[in-house]
């Protein structure tokens, strides 16, 4: 036998229109390119249909959670046969690691204690008005088991009247990805950078079917005139503790809407997008989900 696709799924409470709404996310819905659009990939719909089903015995108000905006195949089917709604994007993108920056200030490491009194109100006040946003994290910045997993950070830079701060979760540490297709034109450059690598620091470009690791940036914030300026060395520092844990990407979530979005865009080598899917149990779900908080403990 041959595993061909898998679906996971977890309840949570979220804000929806400012409510405190219990949510059934759905996530992993993953199925191998080879059974696309054949028989056995329709498989699959049933694993979606006991998901419903368990999502709505369970006692949430809705099932949400992301498909890739290039399944238009199960997009379709769910919209028409399911009564699923999709709508808002996530965008998320990948940089690069592949070397060392330069910092001009080093950024400081926040405490779970400090974070939480100093950064959660930040957080709240810059992405509270986004649907899904967890109220595990509404006075948190991270929950207690984020915090016992050693996996995440908060570090800032202040300038002045100036601040930036991100989130860093160290993804490397706890999984990898595996390349199951790589694109023609990476394939094409892959010689030309490893023939180049050995005078300028150049991306690796990895095997088709072999292992990538990342860790992953969130919770990004800029204030003051010099804001962005420093939220940009927090992402040179990012890289470098990434760089350090050996991982080959440095990956970040947005919704489409998101002022950040474009700035981190520059300097990204990878964008995947995904759509908000939605099917909710009761009557009062609110018909509007964007813009969209991605919750960086579903990024893994």
């Amino acid at each position: 036998d041959r595993l061909i696709g898998v679906m996971a799924g977890t309840l949570k409470e979220v804000f929806l229109g400012g409510r405190a709404t219990r949510a059934a996310f759905f996530y992993d819905l993953r199925l191998h390119p080879d059974y696309r659009r054949t028989v056995l990939g329709r498989h699959m719909l049933r694993v979606w249909n006991l998901m419903d089903r368990w999502a709505e015995e369970s006692g949430a108000a809705l099932l949400y959670g992301l498909v890739k905006a290039d399944n238009t195949t199960m997009i379709g089917f769910q919209q028409k046969k399911q009564n699923y709604r999709f709508t808002g994007k996530m965008v998320v993108l990948s940089r690069p690691v592949y070397r060392m920056k330069r910092l001009h200030k080093l950024p400081r490491e926040l405490g779970p204690q400090e974070a939480n009194a100093r950064i959660s109100t930040k957080v709240w006040d810059h992405y509270g008005s986004c649907q899904f946003f967890p109220t595990a994290l509404r006075d948190r910045y991270l929950t207690q088991a984020m915090i016992d997993s050693g996996l995440f950070s908060c570090f800032i830079l202040e300038e002045g009247n100036s601040f930036a701060s991100i989130g860093f979760f160290r993804v490397c540490r706890a999984m990898w990805t595996r390349v199951i297709r790589l694109p023609g034109y990476y394939k094409a450059l892959k010689p030309i950078f490893e023939a180049l690598s050995f005078a300028v620091p150049l991306p690796k470009i990895p095997e088709q079917g072999g292992r990538i690791s990342y860790c992953h940036v969130f919770n990004h914030l800029a204030e003051g005139p010099e804001g962005l300026r420093l939220w940009k060395e927090l992402l040179a520092h990012a890289n470098n503790l990434a760089y350090q844990q050996g991982a080959t990407l440095l990956t970040s979530a947005f919704d489409e809407k998101d002022s950040f979005l474009p700035l981190y865009q520059r300097g990204s080598l990878n964008r995947i997008e995904y759509l908000l899917g939605y099917k909710p149990f009761v009557p009062d779900v609110p018909g509007v989900h964007t813009p969209y908080y991605p919750d960086m403990r579903d990024m893994n």
